[in-house]
């Protein structure tokens, strides 16, 4: 006698034993329970996942003995002959084997008008009915929108779109969807428990990802491996003989690649190749666990999008928070793309692996746009301020030339005496006193102008998560800090009035307010600004520190003055910026500063500084 499949042997008998499909189950008992079945529905889905059982469980519910019945006992004569596919009342048509005009004209319209023979319905189930040619379809048209009362066409189909939609319109359809790998695992446990099969914990899971969602690709996967190891299947069998890679060692990959661990990388890729593993399958696995670090990583809970066991879930949590955002994930896959294209013509797989690997895990020896993004974002993760990662070595400063003296210290003209005539040389000026970012950061109270300018789009975002229409108003804002360094200077552009008048509302600066506690961990005083007009008070109202400008020094009275081509040459004070101070710069009096300098002084309380080019054409310029 032949052996019976074991996908066959545990077929579901009862709607109790479908497995992830809750949706149809739900709704075709209630159908029944109420009287209100449909005379045709339309069943699509991918294979494997009980389209046919399920029509095969609604003809048990119509025509069961207790009947019709939510609840069919599945032990009656009437459904043992439907589970046998021998009721006379229930037609299976496999309409890839009966495409033709013909077949449907003789075994559908032609049948369809007699009464059941044993039953109160007939039942005709149609496999794979995208299948059918264009006058098939047609022929059933009519008879499909208008059948006797006793008649239930059930349809199934893995291509949905090749069914006419004058068919799909005749018809209530329920999409089946893939069961998911905790799904599949759970039934392999029943049916491995039934038989009295030995099998590793973790080969449940492989098989279940393995089938894609499928039931019958993973029963039939069960079985093939109990023939084959008599029983007493472990997670290596499953590996060699499905392909398919154990999730502890993607699991090691993905923590090696975040702990940069080059040397650690090699050693994994040298020990995966000495089991026979495919190194094809093996980037196909881990681009698809890389693929569910990063959903975890840009949506938090995951839950129905990563199709995971629990407990696997729990660990690809806390592995994406190692790889400290979705930005790195996100190259990391472009990386493994990379890859798998490289796969198909590399003549050393092993040697793209490891090349891979590298660049995944250490971005320093790449000059791409997102090697350079994923080293800048760890820069800013470091917590530094700019100066302090940008500023230059001792050397450099040794080759910018001396530095300026303290103040108090005289100059080569002060030491000159007085009958001397004057040097052209110019003098030195006084040192403007200037704190670094990274004591303004440590000053209480005090805001670090590159922090608040970068954290910027983190507030607009914070604004957009409470009240998604109101991040418009901020949305073309420019923001810096207050002289004192303890409060925002919020400025609008100049045409942008009305978005300033909104912002001043009670409940959108109450909505700034919660955003800037979100981002900074305080709500610092701050204060709106229409272009370079007027400017709002702070709110709340603070009582700034006394600002501290810096010392102001003019050109000494007998130092040549400048002439028309003189025009003093800037200097750039900006915190962390490693810029070396020119050779004997000179103070310029107010008289000589243009308007951009004369803002500078007054707005930032910045000391303006240029260099005395000493005359070379003999000329007198005074």
């Amino acid at each position: 006698m032949a052996h019976t499949s074991l996908y066959r042997k545990y077929r579901p008998a009862t709607f109790d034993d479908v497995v992830g499909q809750q949706h149809i189950e739900r709704t075709l008992r209630n159908a029944v329970a109420d009287g209100s079945v449909a005379h045709a529905y339309l069943f699509t889905g991918p294979r494997g996942t009980g389209k046919t059982t399920t029509a095969r469980l609604l003809a048990k519910a119509l025509l069961c003995e207790r009947g019709p019945s939510d609840e069919p006992d599945g032990t009656c004569e009437q459904c043992i002959e439907i589970s046998e596919s021998r009721h006379p009342d229930v037609s299976e048509l496999d309409a890839a084997s009966r495409t033709g005009v013909d077949n449907v004209r003789e075994e559908i319209i032609g049948r369809v008008s007699f009464a059941p023979t044993r039953g109160r319905y007939k039942v005709y189930i149609i496999d794979e009915v995208h299948m059918l040619s264009t006058a098939a379809f047609n022929a059933l048209l009519k008879t499909l929108e208008e059948p006797p009362e006793h008649v239930v066409f059930v349809l199934c189909t893995t291509h949905p779109n090749k069914v006419p939609e004058t068919i799909q319109s005749r018809c209530q359809r329920f999409d089946f969807r893939r069961l998911s790998v905790e799904d599949i695992a759970d039934r392999l446990r029943f049916i491995a428990e039934a038989e009295g099969f030995h099998v590793d914990r973790n080969a449940f899971t492989l098989m279940a990802r393995h089938a894609e969602g499928g039931m019958r690709d993973a029963i039939t996967s069960l079985e093939q491996l109990a023939s084959f190891t008599g029983g007493e299947i472990t997670t290596d069998d499953v590996e060699g003989m499905l392909g398919e890679v154990d999730a502890a060692q993607l699991f090691d990959a993905a923590e090696l690649i975040a702990r940069r661990d080059v040397a650690a990388a090699f050693r994994w890729v040298a020990a995966i190749v000495e089991t026979g593993t495919d190194l094809t399958e093996l980037v196909r696995e881990l681009t698809g666990h890389v693929r569910d670090l990063f959903v975890i990583a840009a949506v938090g809970d995951a839950t129905g999008v990563v199709d995971r066991t629990a407990e696997d879930l729990a660990r690809l949590e806390a592995q994406a928070a190692e790889f400290g955002g979705p930005d790195r994930l996100a190259r990391v896959l472009d990386v493994l793309g990379e890859l798998a294209a490289e796969m198909r013509w590399s003549s050393d797989p092993r040697l793209s692996v490891e090349v891979a690997l590298t660049r995944m895990a250490r971005p320093r020896g790449e000059m791409t746009l997102e090697a350079l993004a994923e080293r800048v974002e760890a820069l800013e993760r470091t917590g530094l301020p700019a100066g302090q990662l940008l500023s230059p070595p001792p050397a450099a400063e040794a080759v910018a030339g001396p530095s300026a003296p303290q103040p108090g210290t005289p100059t080569a003209k002060q030491a000159e005496p007085a009958a001397t005539p004057p040097a052209p040389a110019a003098p030195t000026p006084v040192a403007a006193p200037r704190e670094p970012a990274a004591a303004a950061m440590r000053k209480p109270g005090a805001l670090d102008r590159s922090a608040v300018k970068r954290d910027w789009q983190s507030v607009l975002l914070e604004i957009k998560k409470l009240k998604p229409a109101r991040v418009q108003t901020f949305a073309n804002v420019e923001v810096d800090i207050d002289t004192d360094g303890a409060g925002l200077v919020i400025e609008f552009p100049s045409d942008q009035a009305f978005s300033l008048q909104l912002a001043e509302e009670s409940d959108n600066r109450e909505l700034l307010k919660r955003a800037l506690t979100a981002v900074f961990g305080h709500a610092p005083p701050f204060r709106y600004q229409l272009g370079r007009g007027a400017v709002r008070p702070l709110d709340p109202p603070s009582s700034p520190e006394p600002v501290t400008r810096a010392p102001r020094v003019d050109v000494a009275p007998d130092a040549p003055a400048p002439g028309p081509d003189d025009e003093p040459l800037p200097e750039y004070y900006e915190s962390g910026t490693g810029m070396s101070e020119p050779t004997a710069p000179t103070h310029v009096a107010d008289t000589h500063a243009s308007p951009l300098e004369q803002l500078l002084v007054n707005g930032l309380g910045a000391t303006i500084v240029g260099e005395h080019r000493p005359e070379t054409d003999g000329e007198d310029k005074q």
